[in-house]
C-alpha cells in the first residue's frame, strides 16, 4: 500500500529534531510532528541561567533596565536561546523536512496513520521522540497547594524567598544547587537514602557534600506524608511539608520526582501494549516492527548526549538496514550540577561486578593537586579512572570545571580502542586541568615498573648489561 512519507517523527525534541536531519540527509520523505515541543530553547534557556549564575550569581542589570537581577538574567538566557535556536526548523524545511506544528495521534495501524488538526499522514515508519514529563507523587494534599515543576519554575516572574523540592531528579538537584546561588534558602526531600543513585559512589557522595556545601538542607530517605497550604502564615511560610518526624515551610514548592515518558496524547492503544515506558530492542525497536522509539520516551532520565545517539540510530535503522546498535558504553554525558560533573562507561562497581576485582584498575586524582585549578581557584574535583588490566579504559568519572571536556577525550579513546598506557603518555599541556587524565594513568604506569615488576627487571638488566660491556 503506498504511504506519503518514510518517517514520521512524533516530538520536538532535541532527539527528534537530531533524527529528521539524520533523515534528510538520507533522502527520505520525512515529517516533524512537533507536539508542541520547542526543541533545544528551555534547555538552552536553563543552561543560560546556569551559566550567568555560575560567572554572576547576582549580576547587576545595565542602568537604564528597571528590571530585578532575576528579570535580567532571563532575559539574557532567552536571548541568547532564540539567537541559537531561531534558525533550527527553517534550515529543517529548507532540508526537505515537513515541519508540522500540531498535535499528532496514530489513528490506525494499516497503513500507520497520524492525525493532526489539519493533516492525516501515511508513514512507512515510525519514530517516537516526545520527551518526558514530570509526575506529581500521591501525596496527601498535593493537589490543593500550587506547585512547580524544575522546568515551569524557570518561568516565574521574581524568585521566592525559600524553596522546598520534594524528589531527587537531576533536574530537581540542579535547580536546588542554583536556587542556593542567588541565594534562595533550599530544602531538598528525597526519600532516597543517596543522591544520584545511578553514578559512582565516590562522585555521588561528593555531589552530596557540595550541596550541603552550598548551604541546601539535605533530607535524605525522607517519606513525604502531607502538605498543605498555610493561610494564617506569612508567604515565606505559606506551604508545609509534613514528614514523619518533622514539618518544613518554605514560599514555594517544586516537585522534581522521577519523570515518566510523555505518551498520554499518541494513541498507542491502536499498536502497542499500555506497559510505559516503551520496550525497545537492541535497534531501537518497539514490540511494533514498524515503529521505533528514543531519548527519554523509552524511560529515564533525559539525557541529550544519549538521546541523540539513539536518534540517529533509530533513523538509520528504520530506513535503511536495522543493523545498527548503539554503543552505550563509550557515550559521555552530564548533569547539570556545579562544579560539573560527567561521565562515560562502567562505575567502579559494575566493572568489578564485570570482570572481577583482581582484573579491575582504579586511578583516582584530584584537582588539589594541579597549578591551574590553584590559581583559578577551582580545586574542589577529581578525575576517576577506570581500566581492564589487559589495556581496555572502562570508563571515566570526573567533577570539576573541565570534567566533560576529560571525560569526552576518555570516549574517543574508549571508541576507538586505545589502551590505557597509551593515556599514560597523552600529549598535554604541562599544568593544564587537562593534565588530570595523564597524572591519573600514569599512577598505572608506574606499579607496572616497580621493582620486582617483570618490566623493571628486564630493563634494569639491560641497564647493568650496557655499563659493563
Amino acid at each position: 500500500m503506498a504511504v506519503e512519507y518514510d518517517l514520521v517523527i512524533v516530538g520536538g525534541t532535541p532527539e527528534g529534531i537530531a533524527a529528521a536531519a539524520a533523515a534528510s540527509r538520507y533522502g527520505a520523505r520525512v515529517a516533524l510532528v512537533l507536539q508542541d515541543l520547542e526543541g533545544e530553547r528551555s534547555r538552552l534557556i536553563q543552561q543560560g541561567l546556569w551559566s550567568l549564575t555560575a560567572t554572576h550569581p547576582l549580576a547587576t542589570p545595565p542602568p537604564e533596565s528597571m528590571a530585578t537581577p532575576w528579570q535580567w538574567a532571563k532575559q539574557r538566557a532567552a536571548l541568547i536561546a532564540d539567537t541559537l535556536t531561531r534558525d533550527t526548523l527553517p534550515q529543517l524545511m529548507v532540508q526537505g523536512v515537513d515541519v508540522i506544528a500540531e498535535i499528532g495521534k496514530i489513528v490506525s495501524d494499516r497503513p500507520l496513520t497520524i492525525a493532526t488538526a489539519t493533516r492525516r499522514l501515511t508513514t512507512r515508519k515510525l519514530l517516537i521522540a516526545t520527551g518526558q514529563s514530570a509526575i506529581a507523587p500521591p501525596l496527601p494534599g498535593l493537589e490543593t497547594v500550587p506547585c512547580d515543576t524544575p522546568a515551569t519554575f524557570y518561568q516565574r516572574e521574581h524568585l521566592p524567598p525559600s524553596v522546598v523540592i520534594l524528589g531527587g531528579s537531576p533536574t530537581g538537584l540542579g535547580l536546588a544547587q542554583w536556587l542556593a546561588r542567588w541565594p534562595v534558602k533550599v530544602t531538598l526531600i528525597t526519600a532516597n537514602t543517596q543522591l544520584f543513585t545511578a553514578e559512582d559512589p565516590a562522585v555521588a557522595d561528593w555531589l552530596t557534600a557540595q550541596l550541603r556545601a552550598d548551604g541546601i538542607a539535605v533530607q535524605l530517605g525522607a517519606q513525604g506524608v502531607a502538605v498543605s497550604q498555610l493561610t494564617d502564615h506569612p508567604p515565606e511560610s505559606a506551604i508545609a511539608v509534613q514528614l514523619e518526624t518533622t514539618t518544613i515551610t518554605a514560599a514555594a514548592l517544586v516537585v522534581a520526582p522521577r519523570p515518566v515518558p510523555d505518551l498520554e496524547a499518541l494513541g498507542l492503544e491502536h499498536c502497542l501494549p499500555r506497559d510505559l515506558p516503551l520496550k525497545v530492542n537492541a535497534y531501537m525497536q518497539t514490540e511494533h516492527p514498524r515503529i521505533y522509539a528514543c531519548g527519554a520516551a523509552m524511560g529515564g532520565y533525559e539525557l541529550p548526549a544519549i538521546a541523540r545517539e539513539e536518534a540517529e540510530c533509530a533513523v538509520h535503522n528504520a530506513l535503511l538496514w536495522p543493523r545498527r546498535r548503539v554503543n552505550y558504553q563509550t557515550i559521555p554525558y552530564a548533569l547539570p550540577t556545579q562544579p560539573p560533573m560527567a561521565r562515560v562507561g562502567f562505575t567502579e562497581s559494575q566493572a568489578v561486578q564485570r570482570f572481577g576485582p583482581s582484573a579491575v584498575l582504579v586511578a583516582r586524582q584530584s584537582l588539589y593537586d594541579n597549578s591551574t585549578a590553584q590559581w583559578q581557584e577551582s580545586t574542589s574535583g577529581f578525575c576517576k579512572l577506570i581500566a581492564h588490566r589487559d589495556g581496555r579504559l572502562l570508563g571515566c568519572h570526573g567533577v570539576g570545571p573541565e570534567a566533560s571536556e576529560w571525560v569526552q577525550t576518555v570516549a574517543v579513546l574508549m571508541a576507538e580502542k586505545t589502551p590505557w598506557w597509551r593515556l599514560a603518555n597523552f600529549p598535554t599541556l604541562p599544568d593544564s586541568l587537562m593534565e588530570i587524565l595523564r597524572q591519573a594513568a600514569q599512577q598505572w604506569e608506574s606499579d607496572r615498573w616497580q621493582p620486582g615488576q617483570w618490566r623493571r627487571d628486564c630493563a634494569e638488566n639491560w641497564c647493568n648489561w650496557r655499563r659493563n660491556a
